[in-house]
């Protein structure tokens, strides 16, 4: 049974559920995940270790390489039943850490800033509770790289060695700042948005600042642009299905008062719920780009840099995820609204049945991709107990 079918509710219980972990150890491997943080596709020191840890403490029946750094520890279970992946990421973002605490980053410029030890942290939780084997199915633990840059999931689905595990069901959690810590956070369809960010480049001519006349300059064109992104998100942002057009970065000409630039280029991302938005903005945005070019006399180049796909959480998936919460006795937290964030677990759910849900980390704690952010070791437990309970309820036969 389910703990009912309200809308939009949350439902308290207490909590409880007996885990074989080594807390003291998990906690010891976060801190050392947190000191040691690695940017996407540098992962290598990060895998190595966590390779050890699961070798020396959950014994796994295989580990399978696959995209980059990326690997899944699989075990067998004692009878037959279904498969199901747990994912977390191994990447750390380009920020420079404030934090002061013991095992803050030993990388200048380099902090895990989204929580991702503490993700890692719980699949190795998980996996410590595995070594007596599950008692149906598979249960596969994957360890993925690149999740910040959007290309991670896919690469690891289109990794050959990825046939080999064909999971039944896929899941993934991410810590949430902002929500009670321990509390699950979830819903049907549309949990994470699509994201595109793309640049949006213009050439023409040089000349002296003196006679621009002389020279073919982008420096109008892409402030039109640039002004266009707030009309094109207008029309399309609405109180149920909200879109984003955002100018991120923008560069043009040289430091120099002579010169009329010749070249420039914006930046944007967009995002929305639905991924036909994202496109359509997209294709608005760029239309106005070659108008303006061919307006001003200039030629347009269009780069596609990063692309999330929405994490649509399939319907049996946020089932099993709303039953393990009710199963441990932890909030569950029915919101109505996706999150404006991107996350490649969405390649994940394009292939296979399955969900993501959120773990509040605390009500007053900084938000992610802030430079003073630290994943709470206070809920490594409360994260482990979900991704056994959903193990244990999906495998089954």
């Amino acid at each position: 049974m389910l703990c009912g079918d309200i809308p939009h509710s949350i439902i308290r219980q207490q909590k409880g559920l007996d885990l074989t972990i080594n807390l003291d150890q998990l906690i010891s491997l976060r801190h050392w995940l947190h000191a040691h943080p690695e940017l996407s596709r540098q992962e290598v020191e990060t895998a190595k270790y966590l390779r050890s840890f699961l070798i020396q403490n959950a014994q796994p029946d295989d580990i399978i390489s696959l995209d980059g750094s990326g690997f899944a520890a699989v075990y067998n279970g004692k009878a037959p039943g279904k498969t199901v992946l747990l994912r977390c990421e191994l990447d750390a973002l380009p920020i420079h850490e404030v934090n002061d605490i013991p095992y803050g980053s030993t990388q200048d410029g380099v902090g895990h800033k989204c929580g991702h030890d503490g993700h890692m942290t719980i699949l190795a939780g998980v996996a410590q509770t595995l070594t007596d084997r599950p008692a149906y199915g598979r249960v596969i633990l994957l360890f993925q790289p690149d999740e910040e840059t959007g290309t991670g999931a896919r690469n690891c689905c289109r990794h050959e060695a990825f046939a080999s595990i064909a999971p039944d069901y896929v899941f993934a959690l991410h810590n949430l700042p902002g929500f009670p810590a321990g509390q699950v956070i979830c819903k049907p369809d549309t949990f994470a948005s699509q994201v595109k960010y793309a640049a949006i480049k213009m050439t023409g001519k040089e000349a002296h600042s003196a006679q621009p006349e002389t020279g073919i300059s982008p420096s109008f064109a892409l402030a039109e642009l640039t002004l266009m992104a707030r009309k094109i998100q207008a029309k399309h942002d609405h109180k149920n299905a909200y879109a984003l057009v955002v100018p991120v970065y923008n560069q043009m000409g040289v430091q120099a008062s002579g010169v009329c630039p010749a070249q420039g280029e914006v930046q944007f991302t967009l995002r929305s719920a639905l991924a036909q938005t994202v496109e359509i903005m997209w294709k608005e945005l760029t239309d106005h780009a070659h108008t303006l070019a061919e307006e001003y006399g200039l030629s347009v180049t269009l780069e596609t840099r990063e692309e999330f796909a929405a994490t649509t959480n399939h319907q049996v998936g946020y089932d099993i995820i709303k039953r393990a919460a009710c199963e441990i006795k932890l909030e569950f937290n029915v919101i109505e609204q996706p999150f404006r964030w991107g996350e490649d677990f969405g390649e994940l759910t394009k292939r296979y049945t399955g969900a993501m849900f959120g773990l509040g980390a605390g009500l007053n704690r900084p938000d992610l991709h802030n430079p003073d952010y630290d994943f709470p070791d206070e809920i490594l437990n409360d994260g482990i107990a979900m991704m056994v309970k959903i193990a244990t309820i999906a495998t089954q036969p």
